[in-house]
């Protein structure tokens, strides 16, 4: 087998412009998924990808937030990550003004519970001009029972947004009912499975991290428990690693002819 030779070296940094890839012009609608896993296919070491990455790894995460209109995000990986609010440099939220977009993208975290621990950051230290979104299917918004979660989101400033059936489709068109065209989908296992069942996903981004580790935590892609799947082709559009051998891969989701 043809192997093209390996460079004598990797750099130590990355461009993440050039990890960030071709983009569709503002407001077009695409979804990209970012997300990291050792080689074997565990979304986290000890608990949660903190262990994981490098600073490129960061870095490209901050760039595709800078893309993004909006970061969308399962509840229980944003409380056992403890996610803060968007945050972007100076220079990023100079690149979106001379887009036209939003200095800051829209933090929409996905819950059926509207149950949050009372610190977490992403829903309590928020530009006030960029409040988070918490989607969720209709019937948690007509539940008496969680009128006391409803009202204290509420309070604290959070925009609540009813995403119908609460499937992988109502919540993405309740985004872009919005004009949240871009989408940047930082899972967990669970979000990033309903999106590739429901052929959302556009671009993955996948950063290798250079370990493996067995038993697999938390597989990166989730099955559901009544056995639901999928399978789709995806085209390679760029590979490139750093000198701590993690590895730096694009995806782009194949659209096949069913014609």
């Amino acid at each position: 087998m043809f192997m093209s030779p390996l460079p004598d070296s990797f750099p130590d940094a990355l461009d993440v412009d050039s990890l960030l890839g071709p983009t569709q012009p503002a407001r077009h609608p695409e979804l990209r998924a970012i997300a990291i896993s050792t080689i074997n296919g565990s979304a986290t070491v000890s608990g949660t990808s903190a262990a994981m990455g490098n600073p490129t790894d960061a870095a490209l995460l901050q760039r595709v937030r800078g893309w993004a209109d909006a970061i969308l995000v399962g509840a229980q990986t944003a409380r056992s990550e403890d996610y803060g609010p968007a945050y972007l440099s100076d220079g990023l939220r100079a690149n979106r003004l001379l887009e036209g977009l939003p200095a800051l993208p829209r933090m929409a975290v996905i819950s059926r519970s509207l149950n949050f621990p009372p610190a977490l950051r992403a829903l309590h230290e928020f530009d006030p001009d960029f409040p988070p979104l918490v989607l969720t299917p209709q019937h948690s918004l007509d539940d008496e029972s969680l009128a006391g979660r409803r009202a204290e989101l509420t309070a604290a400033g959070v925009e609540l947004v009813g995403t119908g059936s609460g499937s992988a489709t109502d919540m993405v068109n309740a985004l872009h009912a919005r004009g949240l065209s871009r989408i940047a989908c930082e899972g967990g296992p669970g979000i990033y499975a309903m999106m590739w069942e429901a052929e959302l996903i556009d671009v993955l981004h996948l950063t290798l991290e250079p370990r493996v580790a067995a038993p697999v935590e938390k597989p990166l892609f989730a099955v559901r428990p009544d056995g639901g799947g999928f399978a789709h082709p995806l085209r390679l559009e760029d590979a490139q690693a750093t000198a701590d051998s993690r590895l730096f891969l694009r995806y782009r989701r194949l659209h096949q002819d069913v014609s």
